[in-house]
């Protein structure tokens, strides 16, 4: 599935970032100043737009997106 930048909102598009780049959920949420159940529920905001079935499959989907390799 496609999509473009602007179907996710700003902090997801951060925390996409991070999560492409290995940071742990623990690891974000200091970064980011969230709260381990905001930063949860970003993550399955952006799974479920993706139609990702687990953070794994988030992250390739975003690393696909994004040309990361």
């Amino acid at each position: 599935m496609e999509f473009k930048n602007d179907d996710l909102i700003g902090r997801e598009i951060e925390i996409a970032g991070l999560l492409m780049q290995q940071y742990s959920l623990n690891q974000i949420s200091q970064r980011t100043e969230l709260s381990r159940n905001i930063l949860v529920a970003h993550i399955k905001n952006m799974m479920q737009k993706l139609n990702a079935e687990n953070i794994e499959s988030l992250i390739q989907l975003l690393k696909a997106r994004f040309n990361h390799a």
